[in-house]
């Protein structure tokens, strides 16, 4: 069995990190497994290969994202948010890893990486993980408040427009038109992402697993943080709040509300560490705030993990939740709001607290819970391993692999 991960997503973001932890983890299976990057920016992963291996390829690729975006250029007052049309792409079906591959599994693929048109020239089963909405979307990638994707798009809110006829409205169709040509089986990386999609008009009818993007539990388990806390110049008594993501000024990300939430409580004087691109400013001088930048080191991440009384995410669009589930398998307890991809994560008071979504009063409860009640740490930890160790996820793609490969 061979199985080939495409992905636009290099091995340092999200969506091509969790491939590459899948492919990895698959590989300890003793499964084949290669992936199709689109360009070298993702490097140091073993039996990988790319597209863009020639400058020829690289201009092609090059042109038609841009023939992508500049139909955005009609939209001059479209938020600051990704929107991904995908109408144009690159034909893949020459390529030599994918005529070899006997199941292609397709992760992110927009930077104009695939066409959906072309899918079905590929002639292989096809697996689709959704690491965010695009796949059942007009073309953004969290739609927010939005629920014009439950019927066709348009009036997008992303875009500002108030036609229904825009482009959003064109790409849905598109899919529409060309989704039930190729034989595919969506993967969602938690319930809430199932759901949505299940609400939506292009995938209510299609069969959709759920598989978390899995954690690699060798690096992130539970460890007593009185041993480590020294490390970072914190004290034992010290109370530590974790905030952090990649860009902790992506609106997505709700920071905000976790800032508001913190000028809020005055319940104890906090420590709050912060990871990821930006800073955030409290008015409550109570507590303070100490900044790490982006934290590159996996075991780095894992201590500062560790050392937190809680980890807080306010995120008000996420697919999934990695961060909360890394700090969860390393026993911390979270704060997240229901409705939203970590709810599969927390087991409400008793692995952290679920707030209200958007609920920034609930958020300050959740912290006075979290805060003032004892964890069993080393319980939130084997049950996030179980739940969300990479080993596992591996497995139950291994399962969907053969079902599929079962049926041709």
């Amino acid at each position: 069995m061979k199985i080939l991960h495409i992905s636009a997503a290099n091995s340092s973001v999200g969506a091509g990190i969790a491939c590459v932890k899948l492919h990895e983890a698959l590989l300890d299976e003793k499964i084949e497994s290669k992936i199709l990057f689109l360009n070298k920016q993702s490097s140091n992963v073993i039996n990988t290969s790319f597209y863009e291996s020639s400058k020829l390829k690289k201009v092609k690729r090059i042109l038609l994202t841009l023939a992508d975006r500049i139909l955005l250029k009609y939209y001059p007052k479209r938020k600051f948010e990704v929107f991904s049309p995908g109408l144009f792409g690159l034909d893949l079906s020459t390529n030599v890893d994918v005529q070899n591959a006997d199941i292609i599994h397709l992760h992110w693929v927009n930077h104009a990486f695939i066409d959906v048109k072309d899918l079905s020239k590929l002639n292989k089963p096809i697996v689709w993980t959704m690491h965010d909405c695009w796949v059942f979307t007009g073309g953004c990638h969290y739609f927010s408040s939005c629920q014009n994707f439950k019927n066709s798009c348009g009036n997008c809110q992303v875009l500002n427009s108030n036609n229904h006829n825009d482009l959003s409205h064109y790409v849905f169709n598109r899919k529409r038109k060309y989704y039930p040509k190729i034989n595919i089986q969506y993967v969602a990386i938690s319930s809430w992402m199932k759901g949505q999609a299940k609400l939506g008009a292009l995938l209510k009818e299609k069969s959709i697993e759920v598989v978390p993007s899995g954690i690699d539990c060798s690096v992130y388990n539970f460890r007593h943080d009185s041993d480590l806390r020294e490390k970072f110049n914190l004290k034992n008594d010290d109370t530590v709040i974790l905030i952090g993501a990649q860009h902790l000024n992506s609106p997505f990300k709700g920071v905000q509300l976790s800032i508001d939430a913190l000028n809020q409580y005055d319940g104890k004087k906090l420590k709050v560490l912060t990871f990821g691109g930006g800073q955030i400013v409290l008015s409550n001088r109570l507590h303070q705030i100490i900044n790490f930048g982006f934290v590159s080191n996996r075991r780095e991440m894992a201590d500062l993990y560790a050392i937190a009384d809680v980890f807080l995410c306010t995120s008000t669009a996420e697919g999934f939740g990695m961060t909360v589930a890394e700090a969860q398998c390393c026993g911390t307890p979270a704060i997240a709001f229901e409705e939203t991809g970590p709810s599969d994560i927390i087991n409400h008071k008793l692995t952290g607290y679920l707030a209200k979504f958007k609920d920034v009063d609930d958020v300050v409860s959740g912290l006075s819970y979290c805060l003032n009640n004892k964890f069993d740490r080393k319980m939130i930890s084997e049950d996030s391993e179980k739940k969300f160790s990479i080993k596992n996820c591996a497995i139950k793609y291994n399962t969907i692999y053969k079902e599929i490969l079962s049926e041709e």
